[in-house]
């Protein structure tokens, strides 16, 4: 009979989580993420399997919270144009105050491994398409309810993706609230306008 564990895994994926996004994946060698994690390595490798094995696990957490909570912002019933406008102050906020210092996890996944590594791709891709159709669903409902002009394309989800990347990435070279808060400006003005 196997020892029950004496730690909660999902606690311990957080701390996984913070590693890697802090880090990345090859920045994060085995010693640094048991230290991060307060596990010894049998433990380590015993729950989570090989580095690669904890680092997609550590995604796909991410996915599962920091990004659930940014989808749940856009989703929300009411006015599109402030779940656009509330979900780029939480970016926002992120970049200068939290976590998002670091970038966004799955954006930095998407420099670092994307191109070698097709099981990464296809979950980042997953997350990227799930962002913009969040996107896309409050522009419909800014549009419907005439916050912004009925002919507004919803395709401007994809641009707004690419702010979002954009800013993720600027978020490492931890520019001013200013600075960001232009660019997040003209970014919505582009909803406003027709083609």
């Amino acid at each position: 009979m196997g020892q029950v564990k004496q730690f909660d895994p999902a606690e311990r994926l957080d701390l996984a989580v913070d590693a890697f996004w802090q880090n990345g994946f090859d920045g994060s060698a085995m010693q640094a993420l048991c230290k991060a994690m307060g596990l010894f390595p049998g433990s380590l490798y015993g729950t989570y399997g090989d580095k690669r094995q904890l680092f997609l696990q550590a995604v796909e957490r991410y996915m599962a919270t920091v990004s659930a909570d940014a989808m749940r912002t856009l989703g929300q019933d009411g006015s599109g144009l402030a779940a656009l406008r509330q979900y780029f102050d939480g970016l926002i906020d992120g970049i200068i105050d939290g976590k998002r210092r670091w970038g966004c996890l799955v954006t930095n996944t998407i420099v670092e491994l994307a191109q070698r590594e097709p099981a990464v791709a296809a979950m980042v891709d997953q997350h990227l398409s799930r962002l913009e159709a969040g996107l896309a669903g409050a522009i419909d409902r800014a549009r419907r309810t005439g916050e912004i002009p009925p002919d507004t394309p919803l395709d401007t989800a994809g641009f707004l993706v690419c702010v979002v990347q954009g800013l993720n990435v600027l978020a490492k070279t931890k520019p001013s609230r200013q600075r960001i808060e232009r660019v997040v400006a003209t970014a919505l003005e582009t909803l406003g306008k027709r083609s």
